[in-house]
């Protein structure tokens, strides 16, 4: 891969390929658990609780394939120390966001799918899976698939709308249409500060300020 850190060759079928490789590992969380019931399996924790497990392992194996099969480190991805102005703008574009999907929830009352089979949930797993997905979503979602498909093609709005899509489906498929509603913002805030800032653990922080919203019908405060 130091044909692609170097900007040349970056088209070449041996760097397709091990992005490809590296995009699947990304995504495997998104659909492993229905591969393993189709295959009759059960492992590990079912239903949001095995988000937990699956998206950790796919980090896991994502890092150290782009530690040990890429030759590349954590700055390749954009995990990286944010400065004051990337965490100021993640808290702006986060409390945004936020004030957003409180408004379209209290005038539209919509009531996505998902979000009551998360709530029944007990408080501890809540907050695991609040965490989780602030954090590894970020890694397997934005920051890998943005980075390298932006190399390979040469454009960035093709990476961020690749990005984009792959990131809705498994939350709609989830949640229902009307997390579009409640989310969508969200989503779009997340992309526009990751393509400006193009630091992820700012991204991490807005991620984790949206999902914090959890917390307010969990802790019965709704």
């Amino acid at each position: 891969m130091k044909n692609i850190e170097s900007g040349r060759e970056s088209t070449s079928p041996a760097c397709w390929k091990i992005v490809l490789l590296g995009l699947v590992i990304a995504y495997i969380p998104s659909y492993i658990s229905r591969v393993l019931r189709l295959a009759g399996l059960e492992v590990g924790p079912q239903g949001p609780p095995s988000v937990i497990l699956w998206n950790w392992v796919a980090v896991v194996l994502l890092l150290t394939y782009i530690f040990r099969v890429e030759g590349r480190g954590l700055g390749s991805i954009r995990l990286s120390r944010p400065n004051r102005k990337d965490v100021l703008w993640a808290v702006v574009f986060g409390l945004t966001g936020i004030v957003v999907q409180m408004g379209t929830t209290t005038v539209l009352n919509p009531s996505p799918e998902g979000t009551e089979t998360i709530v029944a949930l007990s408080l501890p797993i809540i907050v695991a899976l609040i965490l989780t997905t602030a954090t590894t979503e970020e890694i397997l979602f934005r920051g890998y698939v943005i980075e390298r498909l932006e190399e390979l093609t040469g454009r960035l709005w093709l990476a961020v709308g690749f990005s984009f899509v792959v990131f809705l489906i498994p939350h709609v498929t989830f949640f229902g249409p009307l997390w579009l509603v409640t989310n969508g913002a969200n989503v779009v805030l997340l992309y526009v500060l990751y393509v400006w800032r193009r630091n992820l653990v700012a991204c991490m922080i807005m991620h984790l300020l949206g999902n914090s919203l959890l917390l307010v019908p969990a802790l019965g405060l709704a």
